[in-house]
C-alpha cells in the first residue's frame, strides 16, 4: 500500500465512523458540570472530540481565532472527568499571557476542574512540586482514593514545560492539549524534540487557529505530532503532495485540484475546521459584522530623506545581491532599515532634534503617525476603544510618548513585561460600564488604547473591550496579523469591529502587503472554504520571501530622490478622509465584502479618495529580476544628480558636554530608583554588568546594525573582522 492509499484508508475509516452517528445524538454540559450555554458550532465541536476519542484518534480542533477552542476544550476534558471516570491528569500548555485566561474559563464555566496553574519562579514551582508529590504519597496509601494528583488540569507553559521536563516527563499525561500549537510547526525544535521523545501523552490534541502558515511543511509537523504512525515522514508528506504546495509552480490545473482536493478530504479526519464566515454564512453563528481597511500613508519629507539615505548607503549591496554575492543577513537588515524608515524616522538615534521633548514635531515626523492622530481624534470623540498593534518595541516607546502628549489614557504590553502585570493590564482594559460603554459622554472605564506588541499580546487574548483594531506595522506572516485581529472580532463582541492597516505605500511595506496576500492563498487552499474557480488564478507561496521584497523595491520611483519637489496631504483633507474612514465601520455588507484600500494621496490631484475592495486589487507585483536591475541603474543615476549628503543614521545625538553630564545624571537617577523599587519588592536582578567604557566620539552604533553570532561561544562564527567579542563564561 502506498503513502498515499494508506492515508485515504485512515481518512476513510475515521470518516464512516462520523456517518454512523446518529445526527440527534444530545448534548447536555450541565451532566458533566459546565455551566456555559454552548453555541451549536462547540456542542459539534464537543462530539466531534468525543468521537475521535473513542477511535483512539488525536486531532487539530483547528476553528478560527475567536470561535470558543478553549471552552470547547475544557467541555471535553469535563466530559472524560465524569463520564469516562478518568479523574486525569490533564496537561495543559499555552503562552504565558493566557493562562490567566484558561484559569477564568475554568472557574466560570467548569467549576467541576480542579486546575493547578504551575508558573512563577524556580522556587516557586519548587514549592508547588512538593506539595503535589505529599499529596501522591498521602493518596497512594488510601484504598479509596479518588485521583492521585491535587489536580485535574495541570496548567504551565511551554517554556516551563522545558525547563522542568526531568519532572513533568514522570507523569503519565492521560490527556494533553496544546494551545496555540503553532509553536510546533518546526519539528527540528527542542519544544517538539521533548514532547514527542519524552513526555507520557499518548492522546493528544491540538488547539490553533492557523493550522498552516507559510507550506506545507508546518502543516504535516503538526498532524505527525498528533498521529506518527500515519502522516509518516515528511519527505512522503511533500512528495505526495507538492502540487498542493506550490500551485504556481507549472504543474497542471486540474493535477492540482485534485491534490488539493484529496488533501482536504484527509484533514477532514483528523482536523476540524470552521471559519466565522462559514458559521455565519449557514446561520449557526452572529457575530458584528467587521470592516477591514487599508490606509496608504505618504512618506513625509524627514522620511523620504531617510529612506532614501538608507538605500543610496547600501546600493552596493543592492546591486551585488542580483548576483547572489550578497547574503541573507545584510539584506534583511537593509528591509528592517527601510521598514523603521516607514513607521517612524526617531527609531534612528540623532535624527530627533534637540532639545528631545515630547512636540508636535514627533507627530508631524510621520506619515503614518500624522493619520493616526486623526484616526484617534475620531475614535476618541465617538467613544470607540482601541487595539494598537506594533512590530518593534520601540516603535511602542514613540506610540506611548504620542499617546501621553495627547493625553489619552492607555494599557501596554509587549514581551517585557511581567506575567502578573500583563494579566493586570488585560484586566484593566476590559474592565467597562456595562451601559453606554461607547458613548462619547459615558464615564469609560479603562483605557482609551491597548498598544501590544503583535508577536507578545496577539494570540490567546480576549479583548472585546474594542471595537476597533489599528496595525501600525504589519507582521511578515500575515496570519499573524490574523490572529492578532481577533483579539476583538471574537465571540463576546457586541459592536461592529473596524480594523485599520496603515501601510506606507510605494515603500518595502506595501511589497510586504501584497506579498502577504499570496500567503493567505494557500491557507484558503488547503484549509479554508475557498473555491480557486471564484478567483481564475491560484498562487503560491513564493520561494523566497526576502527575494521577492528587494525585488519589489522598483515599486519606488528613483526620480523621487528629488525631496525638495514633494507635496504632502494637507490636514484638512485628512480629517475629511478619516471622517470617510471611521463612517465606513456600517457601511452595509455587498457582495464585494468588507475588505478596502484608501489612498489619501488621490487628494493631491483634486480627486475624490480611490476606495477599492480587495478584489479589485493587482496584488501581483511584477517581480523579476530585469525590473529589478532596471530600477537599480536608474536610481544610481538619480543618485549623482543631487549633492545632498546622505543621513547619518548611525550617529548619537551631538550634546553638549553640559547637557550630556545633565542626560547622564538623570539616567542615574532613573536608574537608582528602578534598583530602589526592585529591592523593595524582593526582585533581584542576576544580569551581568559589562566594563564601563566611555564613549569614543559619541558615537553608538544602530541597534539594527547589531553582529548576530551563531554556534559555540567559544568558536562563534559570523562575527565582524573589525569588532572585538567580549564573551562571559558562568561557571
Amino acid at each position: 500500500m502506498s503513502y498515499l492509499q494508506r492515508l485515504k484508508a485512515a481518512a476513510q475509516f475515521i470518516l464512516s465512523r462520523d456517518l454512523d452517528v446518529e445526527k440527534s445524538s444530545p448534548l447536555d454540559g450541565a451532566e458533566f458540570g459546565v455551566t456555559a450555554s454552548l453555541k451549536p458550532h462547540q456542542v459539534e465541536g464537543v462530539l466531534w472530540l468525543i468521537r475521535r476519542y473513542i477511535l483512539g484518534v488525536n486531532v487539530i480542533l483547528g476553528d478560527e481565532m475567536g470561535l470558543g477552542k478553549t471552552l470547547q476544550a475544557l467541555t471535553f476534558l469535563s466530559y472524560l472527568k465524569v463520564r469516562q471516570m478518568s479523574p486525569g491528569p490533564f496537561l495543559v500548555l499555552c503562552p504565558l499571557s493566557v493562562t490567566d485566561g484558561w484559569v477564568s474559563e475554568i472557574a466560570n464555566f467548569c467549576p467541576k476542574l480542579r486546575v493547578l496553574r504551575y508558573v512563577g519562579d524556580k522556587e516557586f514551582r519548587c514549592s508547588q512540586r512538593k506539595t503535589v508529590y505529599e499529596h501522591v504519597k498521602q493518596q497512594s496509601s488510601l484504598l479509596d482514593a479518588q485521583s492521585a494528583f491535587p489536580f485535574d488540569v495541570f496548567l504551565t507553559t511551554y517554556d516551563i514545560a522545558l525547563m522542568d521536563q526531568d519532572f513533568l516527563s514522570q507523569v503519565p499525561w492521560h490527556y494533553a492539549i496544546i494551545d496555540e500549537a503553532q509553536r510546533l510547526k518546526n519539528p527540528s525544535s527542542v519544544l517538539y524534540d521533548v514532547l514527542e521523545q519524552r513526555f507520557v501523552m499518548p492522546r493528544r490534541l491540538l488547539l490553533t487557529g492557523t493550522p498552516i502558515q507559510n507550506n506545507l511543511s508546518e502543516l504535516w509537523a503538526l498532524m505527525h505530532f498528533c498521529m506518527p504512525s500515519v502522516f509518516g515522514t515528511s519527505e512522503q508528506f511533500l512528495s505526495t503532495f507538492k502540487e498542493a504546495g506550490d500551485p504556481s509552480a507549472g504543474h497542471d490545473a486540474v493535477k492540482v485540484k485534485e491534490k488539493f482536493k484529496t488533501l482536504k478530504y484527509i484533514l477532514g479526519a483528523f482536523m476540524l475546521r470552521r471559519t466565522k464566515s462559514m458559521l455565519i454564512e449557514c446561520g449557526t453563528l452572529e457575530l458584528p459584522p467587521l470592516t477591514e481597511i487599508t490606509v496608504m500613508a505618504p512618506l513625509v519629507t524627514l522620511q523620504k530623506k531617510v529612506y532614501m539615505s538608507i538605500l543610496r548607503r547600501e546600493l552596493s549591496k543592492l546591486l551585488a545581491f542580483s548576483s547572489g554575492a550578497s547574503n541573507h543577513q545584510s539584506l534583511q537588515n537593509i528591509v528592517i532599515q527601510l521598514r523603521k524608515a516607514c513607521s517612524h524616522p526617531y527609531l534612528f538615534p540623532g535624527i530627533e532634534p534637540e532639545p528631545y521633548k515630547e512636540g508636535e514635531h514627533l507627530v508631524q515626523a510621520s506619515g503614518k503617525l500624522i493619520i493616526l492622530d486623526k484616526l484617534l481624534q475620531k475614535l476618541h470623540a465617538s467613544g470607540h476603544r482601541v487595539l494598537l498593534f506594533a512590530q518593534m518595541t520601540h516603535t511602542l516607546d514613540i506610540l506611548q510618548d504620542f499617546l501621553e502628549l495627547r493625553g489619552y489614557t492607555y494599557e501596554r504590553l509587549d514581551g517585557s513585561i511581567r506575567a502578573e502585570e500583563r494579566f493586570a493590564a488585560i484586566r484593566s482594559f476590559s474592565h467597562q460600564s456595562v451601559k453606554d460603554t461607547f458613548n462619547a459622554q459615558a464615564d469609560q472605564h479603562g483605557a482609551f488604547v491597548f498598544m501590544i506588541s503583535t508577536r507578545a499580546g496577539g494570540v490567546g487574548l480576549n479583548l472585546v473591550a474594542a471595537d476597533t483594531v489599528i496595525f501600525y506595522e504589519q507582521d511578515w506572516n500575515p496570519l499573524v496579523d490574523k490572529q492578532a485581529l481577533q483579539r476583538a472580532h471574537r465571540i463576546g463582541q457586541m459592536n461592529h469591529v473596524l480594523s485599520i492597516n496603515l501601510v506606507t505605500e510605494r515603500t518595502v511595506e506595501e511589497v510586504i502587503m501584497r506579498r502577504a496576500e499570496r500567503k493567505l492563498q494557500l491557507v484558503h487552499n488547503v484549509v479554508g472554504d475557498y473555491d480557486m474557480d471564484k478567483e481564475g488564478k491560484t498562487v503560491g507561496v513564493e520561494a523566497g520571501d526576502l527575494q521577492s521584497v528587494i525585488f519589489g523595491l522598483h515599486m519606488f520611483d528613483p526620480t523621487d530622490i528629488n525631496v525638495d519637489n514633494l507635496k504632502e496631504v494637507n490636514t484638512s483633507d485628512l480629517s475629511t478622509m478619516v471622517e470617510q474612514v471611521t463612517e465606513m465601520r456600517y457601511e452595509p455588507l455587498d457582495s464585494d465584502g468588507r475588505k478596502f484600500v484608501i489612498n489619501p494621496m488621490d487628494l493631491l490631484n483634486g480627486a475624490d479618495f480611490s476606495i477599492r475592495t480587495t478584489s479589485s486589487i493587482d496584488f501581483d507585483p511584477g517581480l523579476d529580476e530585469a525590473s529589478y536591475l532596471s530600477w537599480v541603474e536608474k536610481f544610481k543615476e538619480a543618485s549623482k544628480l543631487i549633492d545632498s549628503p546622505t543621513i547619518e543614521l548611525r550617529a548619537q545625538r551631538n550634546l553638549p558636554e553640559e547637557k550630556h553630564m545633565k542626560l547622564e545624571a538623570a539616567r542615574k537617577k532613573a536608574e537608582e530608583k528602578k534598583l530602589a523599587k526592585w529591592e523593595a519588592l524582593g526582585y533581584q536582578s542576576l544580569a551581568v554588568k559589562g566594563p564601563a567604557c566611555p564613549m569614543v566620539g559619541d558615537i553608538m552604533p544602530d541597534s539594527g546594525s547589531v553582529q548576530f553570532v551563531y554556534g559555540d561561544c567559544t568558536d562563534p562564527s559570523k562575527v565582524c573582522p573589525s569588532e572585538p567579542a567580549i564573551i562571559f563564561r558562568r561557571s
